[in-house]
């Protein structure tokens, strides 16, 4: 992370706790400014895709900081089509901390989460989240909504902010099992919670522009679908921030129209990209250390190698088809249908299928400060990969705190670990030239 960036962020926690509207206005300002450039001025270095989508993402991170009280906190799961057909914004504690972090400015949140009572082993995320509230810096949003998937701290979290706003929480609950009773369950669940949402904006869901978001949902997945069959045949300059800009795409945007151009732009970009030859390919499991810059250079290249990621399960969890005119059904069904919803094989088997389609030469899985259930399966997960022929290192690692970020040996056995793939390449290689 550069020094301008350091600075801003100390600069951010200065103004921390006596002037939090003074640290928000620094933060939206950044924000805006991140926004202004993807969108006016792209790079001509970075793809149209990440380009446009990262814009978004920033203008709508400086939009929630300035003025909230329309838009509805969820988790990354939730199925947000009823929350676009109404018009409202939705934030994720997930996007709202990689944004946090990469400015900097994440200790000052984190530590006020902590003395607020917030349990040190709680998710980085989830904790930003509570600081950013606890500070002041967040504002009171108009509800709080989030499913029983597949997180632990969404539990706690999200309750906890709903008792200090005074605001309407629902919680969607998934069952374990994948049949059709389950999805009938959840889509009562969700007519529910579209009702609360009307009630607390004060407007009538349009069930037309509902089924309209829903037709946008699955002419996504199909549009991604289509890119990761493409994916496996060729290489990408950059391949950290794109995944994670999926993963988001994928759920949180799904059904609006800038998640439906950003799908569209994503396969451009691969069907224009030159074609792979001697990179070592990555299939990641969970969230990304978008932050440190010195393990994203491990994955995006160097002047004598490159190792890069080429998909990641987060982004691919549930890519299904979906019916606009059973919108309920279909949010409900992509749900249950999630890979990180029922055992820990279903997520490790199709993380595997996902990796050989993709044409990965191994696999890394990233253990995130406070995620049970990634911890939980990392172990069974390395052993199913490496005995179908995918090398595999189990990171521990942070995506929104520095602190837990593992520093010089988290580096140190990233490149231990592409050495080992260069290795097995290059021996390869030989016995196929005997």
């Amino acid at each position: 992370m550069n020094q301008i960036v350091e600075a801003y962020g100390r600069l951010i926690d200065s103004q921390l706790p006596e002037h939090p509207q003074r640290a928000a206005d620094l933060m939206t300002a950044a924000y805006s400014l991140v926004g202004m450039q993807a969108s006016h001025f792209p790079s001509k270095k970075r793809m149209a895709s990440r380009e446009f989508l990262q814009g978004y993402t920033a203008k709508l991170m400086a939009k929630l900081l300035k003025d909230p009280s329309d838009s509805a906190i969820v988790n990354i799961f939730m199925p947000s089509e009823i929350f676009h057909a109404l018009g409202t914004p939705v934030c994720v504690p997930e996007g709202l901390s990689a944004y946090v972090v990469c400015t900097a400015a994440e200790r000052a949140f984190i530590d006020l989460a902590e003395e607020k009572g917030a349990s040190g082993t709680l998710c980085s995320y989830h904790k930003l989240l509570l600081g950013c509230a606890e500070a002041g810096v967040l504002k009171r949003p108009m509800m709080i909504a989030n499913t029983t998937l597949a997180c632990d701290a969404n539990q706690l979290t999200f309750r906890r902010l709903a008792d200090k706003w005074h605001v309407p929480h629902v919680v969607i609950d998934v069952p374990y099992e994948t049949d059709e009773e389950a999805v009938d369950y959840v889509a009562a669940q969700l007519r529910g919670l579209a009702r609360t949402a009307e009630e607390c904006c004060g407007r009538k869901l349009d069930e037309r522009k509902l089924k309209e978001c829903v037709a946008r949902s699955d002419e996504s997945m199909k549009l991604y679908r289509r890119y990761l069959s493409l994916r496996s045949g060729v290489h990408f300059p950059e391949t950290f921030t794109p995944e994670l800009l999926g993963a988001i795409s994928n759920k949180l945007y799904l059904g609006t129209e800038d998640a439906l151009t950003y799908e569209k732009l994503l396969l451009k970009d691969v069907k224009n990209a030159p074609k792979h030859t001697t990179e070592r390919r990555i299939f990641w499991m969970h969230t990304m250390p978008n932050w440190q810059d010195d393990v994203m250079q491990i994955f995006q290249g160097s002047e004598n190698r490159h190792t890069e990621v080429v998909g990641c399960d987060f982004a691919c969890s549930s890519l299904i088809d979906m019916d606009p005119e059973h919108p309920y059904e279909s949010m409900a069904r992509r749900l249950v249908m999630d890979s990180f919803n029922g055992p820990g094989s279903r997520r490790i088997d199709r993380a595997l299928k996902l990796a050989k389609e993709l044409k990965a030469d191994g696999a890394l899985i990233f253990c995130q400060w406070g995620c049970k259930q990634t911890q939980g399966i990392a172990v069974r997960a390395k052993q199913v990969f490496e005995e179908n022929g995918l090398p595999t290192l189990i990171l521990d690692g942070d995506g929104a705190d520095r602190a837990n970020g593992g520093g010089q040996q988290v580096v140190t056995r990233c490149n231990a670990f592409v050495e080992q793939l260069e290795g097995l390449a290059d021996n390869s290689a030989e016995r196929e030239g005997r």
